[in-house]
Protein backbone atom coordinates (compact mmCIF):
# COMPACT_ATOMS: atom_id res chain seq x y z
CA UNK A 1 0.00 0.00 0.00
CA UNK A 2 1.06 3.15 -1.16
CA UNK A 3 1.40 6.19 0.91
CA UNK A 4 -1.47 8.01 -0.71
CA UNK A 5 -3.62 4.87 -1.01
CA UNK A 6 -2.84 5.13 2.95
CA UNK A 7 -3.81 8.62 2.89
CA UNK A 8 -7.21 7.80 0.94
CA UNK A 9 -8.20 5.40 3.41
CA UNK A 10 -7.57 7.36 6.54
CA UNK A 11 -9.28 10.19 4.80
CA UNK A 12 -12.39 7.64 4.17
CA UNK A 13 -12.18 7.06 7.57
CA UNK A 14 -12.83 9.88 9.28
CA UNK A 15 -15.78 11.02 7.17
CA UNK A 16 -17.39 7.67 8.50
CA UNK A 17 -19.34 9.07 11.77
CA UNK A 18 -18.73 5.94 13.59
CA UNK A 19 -14.84 5.77 12.77
CA UNK A 20 -14.67 9.36 13.75
CA UNK A 21 -16.38 9.62 17.10
CA UNK A 22 -15.07 6.05 18.57
CA UNK A 23 -11.57 7.02 17.86
CA UNK A 24 -12.31 10.95 19.40
CA UNK A 25 -13.45 9.46 22.57
CA UNK A 26 -11.16 6.44 22.87
CA UNK A 27 -8.10 8.97 22.82
CA UNK A 28 -10.24 11.56 24.76
CA UNK A 29 -11.01 8.53 27.57
CA UNK A 30 -7.45 7.37 27.37
CA UNK A 31 -5.49 10.69 27.87
CA UNK A 32 -7.78 11.94 30.48
CA UNK A 33 -7.30 8.42 32.61
CA UNK A 34 -3.76 8.50 31.95
CA UNK A 35 -3.25 12.01 32.71
CA UNK A 36 -4.63 11.76 36.11
CA UNK A 37 -3.43 9.01 36.92
CA UNK A 38 0.11 9.89 36.03
CA UNK A 39 -0.66 13.02 38.58
CA UNK A 40 -2.08 10.77 41.46
CA UNK A 41 0.89 8.22 40.78
CA UNK A 42 3.70 10.50 40.80
CA UNK A 43 2.17 12.27 43.85
CA UNK A 44 2.32 9.11 45.78
CA UNK A 45 5.72 8.43 44.40
CA UNK A 46 7.81 11.27 44.91
CA UNK A 47 8.10 10.76 49.53
CA UNK A 48 9.83 7.23 48.55
CA UNK A 49 10.66 7.31 44.72
CA UNK A 50 8.73 3.97 44.84
CA UNK A 51 6.01 2.06 43.39
CA UNK A 52 3.88 -0.42 44.27
CA UNK A 53 2.60 -2.77 40.75
CA UNK A 54 1.39 -5.11 41.50
CA UNK A 55 -0.54 -7.01 44.64
CA UNK A 56 -1.94 -10.21 44.94
CA UNK A 57 -4.72 -10.97 47.73
CA UNK A 58 -2.37 -14.13 48.61
CA UNK A 59 0.97 -12.82 48.62
CA UNK A 60 0.35 -9.26 49.40
CA UNK A 61 3.10 -6.53 47.74
CA UNK A 62 5.45 -8.38 44.96
CA UNK A 63 6.62 -6.32 42.72
CA UNK A 64 7.56 -2.49 43.55
CA UNK A 65 9.82 -0.21 40.78
CA UNK A 66 11.20 2.33 40.69
CA UNK A 67 9.38 6.24 40.01
CA UNK A 68 10.69 7.06 36.18
CA UNK A 69 8.52 3.32 35.85
CA UNK A 70 5.61 5.36 36.10
CA UNK A 71 5.97 7.19 32.52
CA UNK A 72 6.71 3.93 30.80
CA UNK A 73 3.28 2.93 32.08
CA UNK A 74 1.25 5.35 31.39
CA UNK A 75 3.13 6.54 27.65
CA UNK A 76 3.42 2.57 26.98
CA UNK A 77 -0.78 2.21 25.84
CA UNK A 78 -1.25 5.53 24.77
CA UNK A 79 1.41 4.48 22.04
CA UNK A 80 0.18 1.28 21.37
CA UNK A 81 -3.55 1.90 20.98
CA UNK A 82 -2.81 5.37 18.65
CA UNK A 83 -0.81 3.29 16.47
CA UNK A 84 -4.00 0.59 16.63
CA UNK A 85 -6.47 3.36 15.62
CA UNK A 86 -3.69 4.58 12.95
CA UNK A 87 -3.20 1.22 11.40
CA UNK A 88 -7.58 0.63 11.65
CA UNK A 89 -7.53 4.04 10.25
CA UNK A 90 -5.26 2.61 6.93
CA UNK A 91 -7.07 -0.48 6.44
CA UNK A 92 -10.81 0.96 6.30
CA UNK A 93 -11.07 1.05 2.58
CA UNK A 94 -9.48 -2.61 1.58
CA UNK A 95 -10.90 -4.57 4.81
CA UNK A 96 -13.83 -3.22 6.77
CA UNK A 97 -14.18 -5.71 8.97
CA UNK A 98 -10.59 -5.82 10.58
CA UNK A 99 -11.06 -2.22 10.58
CA UNK A 100 -13.58 -2.24 12.81
CA UNK A 101 -12.08 -5.00 14.51
CA UNK A 102 -8.72 -3.01 15.22
CA UNK A 103 -11.44 0.10 16.32
CA UNK A 104 -13.16 -2.63 18.58
CA UNK A 105 -9.83 -3.42 20.26
CA UNK A 106 -8.35 -0.04 20.92
CA UNK A 107 -12.11 0.87 22.61
CA UNK A 108 -11.13 -2.64 25.03
CA UNK A 109 -8.47 -2.35 25.53
CA UNK A 110 -8.50 1.45 26.82
CA UNK A 111 -11.36 0.26 29.08
CA UNK A 112 -9.17 -2.45 30.40
CA UNK A 113 -6.44 -0.11 31.05
CA UNK A 114 -8.75 2.28 32.52
CA UNK A 115 -9.42 -0.61 34.79
CA UNK A 116 -5.94 -1.08 35.81
CA UNK A 117 -4.87 1.91 36.15
CA UNK A 118 -8.06 2.39 39.04
CA UNK A 119 -6.74 -0.54 40.65
CA UNK A 120 -2.97 0.77 40.42
CA UNK A 121 -3.46 4.22 42.23
CA UNK A 122 -5.90 2.01 44.40
CA UNK A 123 -3.01 0.07 45.68
CA UNK A 124 -0.66 3.58 46.16
CA UNK A 125 -2.49 5.30 48.60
Amino acid sequence: MTLDEWRFSTRMAWENSFMRWASIVTITLLLIVSTYSAVRLVATAIPSGFIVTHYTVYLGIDQVLPMPWIFAIIFTPIALVSATLFVSFGFFRDDGIASHALLLLSILSTIIWSIQLYHLIKINI
